[in-house]
Order: C-alpha cells, then sequence, then structure tokens
C-alpha cells in the first residue's frame, strides 16, 4: 500500500470520526431541549438521564384529559389530586412524634424459615423496598392551585361547614376512606354531607368560570 492510499484512509478515518462527535453533539442538544420541555411540563418520563419505568401493573402513567370549559367534575377531580399529591410530598404534614430508639432487631435463621413459610418475610421484603415517587412541580402547582379554593371561594362564615365539607369529602376520596364511618364521627348524615358538598363545587366552579381562570 502506497503512502498517498495510508493518508487517504487516515483522511477518511478523521472525517468519519468528526462526523460521528458532530452528529452525537447535535443529538445531545436535542435531548437537552426535549428533557427542557418535558420538565416545563411536568413529564418525569422525558427528562435527560431518568430511566423509563418498567410495564408492571398499576405503574403506568395516567394520562390527565383536560375538559375545555370548567365543569364540577374536574374541580372535584382537582381536588382529589391535590390531596393525593399532598400525601407524597417529602416533607412532614405534622410535627414528628415519639419514636423507637431501640436498635435494629437481628432475626435469627430459625425465625426467618418461620417467616418465609408464613409469608411474612416476603411481605417484609415488600415493605422495605417500597419507594415513593415524589410529584413532579407541574403536579404541585396544580394541588396548590386546587387547595386553594375553598379558602379563596368559600371564605364567609355562612360557607364554613359547606367547605368544610368539600375538603373532607375530597380527602376521604383521594385516600379511599370510609365515608360513612367518618360521618358517623362527625355526626353527620351523608344527604347533609353530599348537599354541602356539591353546594361548594358549585360555587368553586362558578367562580373559576367568572374570573375565566386557566383550566389545565
Amino acid at each position: 500500500m502506497s503512502a498517498a492510499d495510508g493518508y487517504g484512509e487516515v483522511a477518511a478515518s478523521s472525517h468519519g470520526d468528526a462526523a460521528r462527535s458532530e452528529s452525537f453533539d447535535e443529538s445531545l442538544a436535542a435531548r437537552a431541549a426535549r428533557a427542557a420541555r418535558a420538565e416545563l411540563r411536568g413529564d418525569r418520563a422525558g427528562i435527560l438521564g431518568a430511566r423509563a419505568l418498567p410495564d408492571l401493573p398499576g405503574m403506568a402513567r395516567e394520562t390527565r384529559r383536560v375538559p375545555q370549559h370548567w365543569s364540577l367534575l374536574h374541580v372535584m377531580e382537582r381536588m382529589e389530586e391535590g390531596f393525593r399529591v399532598l400525601a407524597r410530598l417529602p416533607a412532614a404534614a405534622r410535627p414528628r412524634g415519639y419514636i423507637n430508639s431501640m436498635p435494629h432487631y437481628r432475626y435469627e435463621q430459625g425465625d426467618l424459615n418461620a417467616q418465609l413459610e408464613t409469608h411474612e418475610l416476603e411481605a417484609l421484603a415488600r415493605l422495605r423496598n417500597r419507594t415513593r415517587i415524589p410529584p413532579s412541580p407541574a403536579e404541585i402547582a396544580r394541588m396548590e392551585e386546587a387547595l386553594h379554593w375553598p379558602a379563596a371561594f368559600l371564605c364567609g362564615a355562612e360557607f364554613h361547614h359547606v367547605a368544610r365539607a368539600v375538603n373532607l369529602g375530597s380527602l376521604w376520596s383521594a385516600y379511599d376512606a370510609d365515608v360513612d364511618g367518618r360521618l358517623r364521627r362527625i355526626g353527620m348524615t351523608r344527604r347533609t354531607f353530599n348537599a354541602r358538598r356539591l353546594q361548594g363545587l358549585r360555587i368553586i366552579t362558578a367562580e373559576l368560570v367568572r374570573r375565566r381562570v386557566a383550566i389545565r
């Protein structure tokens, strides 16, 4: 092989490396732009460097459907979503109480075998491996907006019981609580509670429409 042929191969190789480097930079810039847009939308799956979650039952991200106009149903869904997002925040919602200061217990082999037979060991492993996914900035913004509605639109003394019904109803629905049992504790019938909650949701919906609040 002549020197000219060797020089040509080296030049072609260097040119190919430069082209691959340029295309890599372009793809990286495109990925960074998509990641920035995903962060603004609150879509954590499109963030640069994030790994996609496996298709496990209950792990699929639900697609939000935003209607064109405010409705009582959408206001109720936004309130329930706000309480669910509030529960996912990493900060504690209340002062920390008494805790156990005892050292971690080490199980013996006999205890582990007994737990394995009763499937208690598997349940304990699932509990320790549980991961809490923090909410996105968009979810936090919607939470702050929705949870402020009762205080902003039901602030009068005549709406005290109405605002309480709206907050409690959304909180119980978000946590799938026993509504009948909770109502028996506070001494209220389901009919009265539903009437007050619907009245509050109607007032909030009317105020959002009147003030032309952007729907999201």
